[in-house]
């Protein structure tokens, strides 16, 4: 195989990348030695690992790689490209001593299977080694691999010694056999065995364009590629692909150490063959590797969406509640700290638990019910078909037939996080909201506290409990209410509010708005997106708590208010707005903003811009002084995103206005009023010239009029 044509390949397989936009993650780049033969040994699910894996490996780390094939598919142009870019049949008569040449002289890197086959159902046991179970029955993972290892630095030294030895004959009978050239020497480096794990996600059947373009060019396609065309496509084009190179096995060291164990058994042996010493390795080899490359698997959404359906001891589960489940399950696989997780189960997981479209919940979900796992029977209330599920169906349909049956098989190996999960089940639905209502409060604390130490100033940094989050709850209450601060202020900023609506018999979750309660330049560097997300984590935080819950802004957090009532999927009881910004007194804002951001463009081509302007707030133990163009950009954003889903609005709605407020263009109430669809609102009115009507004079009077409209909706 030539380096140009190799070359070229890679070349063709980036385009088909780019071309299919596959998602590929490499990790673990760390643990591959360049300049050491090595034998890559992985997990076998789709086909096209083959020879996809090899270039992969070589666009990384321009490591050339070869790989084994089934002889079954050396056949026509694909068979004919397989041959020249290198690839083996599995049947080639002189598979091992090639092999054996290439990790001998380091020309080549070799990529194998341990598993011998595609697991298609991903079905392994572990009963001291591995075994899979296949089509026509259980078969163990091949110790071949562990045996090419071995044999490719045993025979390096029996190479050597001929040469040492002055044997001429036995080191020529050697090259030949091993197919080394006249002019290559052995490898200095010694061969190591990198167990590398490959994981997809999502995993899904369905209609894709490959699917067509075998139909063009195979007149009749057997159910058995038809299978593998739906299912390796999809992967292909809407998957993400997650590979994984674990810490490399010196096979010069792992055999020293194997027969230094061999000696102490036998103490009566002086001579260890190396045929004796292969057999007693072969089996634990191939467990240590193997025990890696599983163990390297990314769990992701999908792998606790299925253990959750598994473990699951009734006939009947809500949506909420399985989202509650998934929650403190991926929580619980997280803190084993023993695996690799997948972002879609990482702290942005209380996004689950905020009433709006999870994408990675939907599609899971949709595959279950399409796949008749899970039967819908009314608004959030599904059957779980228990027989379905555990319906292994043929090999080669099931990944079609029961994905999540798959999936579930790909992490069943791993008690732990089953465990895990059935402990989380075995708690109470009260038991279990509080505890995700604890965990998501408790993280928000955690993220303000990294944000306080990230930016902390001796000089201008507020004391921390000033920008903390905040929680004000006691079990026997059942109303919730999630409150929001201001634009460059900080939960303190609405603390006499929550206390006052708290000794009224409500939960009140004091939300910290990113960026805010430390410095402006945290500020700086957040936009609004980031905001709203903090409002959703109080809202998760509260949902699990309450029987009422409502959601009431001061200014900024005004409009992520409304933003948050518009765009949930279940019912909020009440919105509560306070001299929300919708439209602003300076102009600055609306109009001066965007040409200023243009202008600062045009500035930094002269090392100079206007990054921001300073003015005293109302209240400065709370609130920034200085206001950065691009937070006012962001707030600009905010108050357009908010105007167009205005009309989304259906829920009561009181609408707390300042006549003569400094800030907020007093008109704004009314266009709140106006545009959305809400059949209760109302607007009240208060005879003020300060913005920050939440604090000081006329304070309570505010705080009273939230108090009756909550107290109104709770009936």
């Amino acid at each position: 195989m030539s380096s140009l044509l190799y070359s070229s390949s890679h070349y063709l397989i980036k385009m088909l990348e780019s071309i299919l936009d596959t998602n590929i993650h490499i990790h673990g780049e760390e643990h591959l030695l360049h300049d050491s033969p090595t034998l890559f040994v992985a997990n076998h699910f789709t086909r096209f690992e083959t020879f996809v894996m090899p270039y992969i490996i070589y666009s990384h780390s321009n490591m050339e790689v070869r790989s084994l094939a089934d002889h079954s598919i050396f056949v026509g142009y694909f068979g004919t490209f397989l041959n020249k870019v290198g690839t083996l049949s599995t049947e080639h008569e002189s598979r091992n001593e090639i092999i054996l040449g290439d990790l001998m002289t380091g020309r080549k890197n070799w990529m194998i299977y341990p598993e011998g086959a595609m697991v298609k159902n991903k079905k392994i046991v572990k009963n001291g080694g591995f075994t899979l179970d296949f089509l026509d029955g259980r078969d163990s993972v091949h110790t071949g691999a562990a045996v090419l290892a071995m044999q490719a630095e045993l025979i390096k030294h029996e190479y050597k010694r001929a040469q040492q030895a002055g044997d001429i004959l036995k080191v020529r009978k050697m090259r030949e056999k091993y197919f080394m050239g006249a002019n290559e020497r052995l490898s200095y480096r010694n061969t190591v065995v990198v167990p590398v794990n490959i994981t997809y996600t999502p995993i899904r059947s369905g209609i894709n364009p490959l699917m067509s373009l075998g139909d063009k060019f195979v007149k009749i396609i057997d159910e058995r590629i038809k299978e593998e065309l739906e299912i390796e496509g999809n992967i292909l084009l809407n998957s993400e692909i997650h590979i994984r190179f674990d810490e490399p096995i010196d096979m010069s060291e792992y055999l020293y150490h194997a027969k230094k164990e061999m000696k102490n058994q036998n103490e009566k042996s002086t001579k260890i063959s190396d045929n004796e010493l292969i057999s007693y390795c072969r089996h634990d080899l191939t467990t240590v590797f193997m025990d890696a490359v599983y163990k390297n698997i990314l769990i992701n959404f999908d792998h606790i969406f299925a253990l959750v359906i598994e473990y699951y001891q009734e006939d009947f589960i809500g949506l909420h509640e399985l989202k509650r489940a998934i929650f403190l399950a991926a929580r619980d696989v997280e803190g084993l700290k023993i695996f690799h997780v997948h972002h879609s189960i990482t702290d942005e997981l209380y996004k689950l638990l905020t009433d709006e479209q999870d994408p990675w919940f939907q599609s899971v979900l949709n595959l279950s019910v399409e796949q008749g796992i899970l039967i819908h029977v009314e608004d959030e209330l599904y059957k779980i078909n228990k027989s379905a599920y555990k319906n292994e169906h043929h090999f080669h349909t099931i990944r079609i037939k029961n994905t999540l049956r798959v999936i579930l098989n790909e992490v069943s190996l791993f008690c732990n996080i089953g465990q895990s999960v059935k402990d989380n089940l075995s708690k109470s639905s009260a038991e279990i909201k509080d505890e995700v209502f604890h965990v998501i409060y408790n993280r928000d604390k955690k993220l303000y506290k990294q944000d306080y130490n990230t930016f902390y100033s001796v000089i201008l940094s507020k004391p921390k409990d000033v920008g903390s989050p905040f929680v004000l709850y006691k079990p026997e209450y059942s109303t919730g209410v999630v409150l929001s601060h201001g634009y460059k202020s900080s939960p303190s900023e609405i603390k006499e509010l929550a206390q006052y609506l708290h000794e009224r018999g409500m939960n009140v979750y004091g939300v910290r708005l990113k960026g805010h309660g430390t410095l402006s330049e945290d500020l700086r560097d957040t936009n609004w997106e980031q905001w709203y997300d903090s409002f959703n984590r109080g809202f998760a935080a509260m949902r699990q708590v309450s029987k009422k819950l409502f959601l009431v802004g001061f200014s900024t957090g005004g409009l992520l208010a409304i933003l948050a009532t518009a765009r949930k999927l279940n019912k909020i009881d009440g919105l509560v707005v306070i001299n929300a910004a919708l439209e602003l007194q300076d102009i600055r804002v609306n109009y001066v903003v965007p040409t200023l951001n243009k202008l600062n463009d045009f500035l930094s081509l002269f090392n100079a811009d206007l990054e921001y302007v300073e003015s005293e707030p109302e209240f400065p133990l709370f609130n920034y002084k200085r206001n950065y163009i691009k937070s006012l950009d962001q707030l600009r954003l905010l108050m357009q995103e908010c105007k167009n889903e205005l009309s989304l609005v259906t829920t009561p709605t009181l609408i707390i206005q300042g006549k003569s407020d400094p800030v907020v263009k007093p008109q704004s109430a009314q266009k709140i009023l106006e545009q959305i669809s809400s059949k209760i609102k109302r607007i009240e009115n208060f005879e003020t010239d300060r913005h920050v009507i939440v604090l000081g004079e006329g304070k309570e009077s505010v705080f009273e009029s939230v108090n009756i409209f909550i107290k109104e909706n709770l009936k």
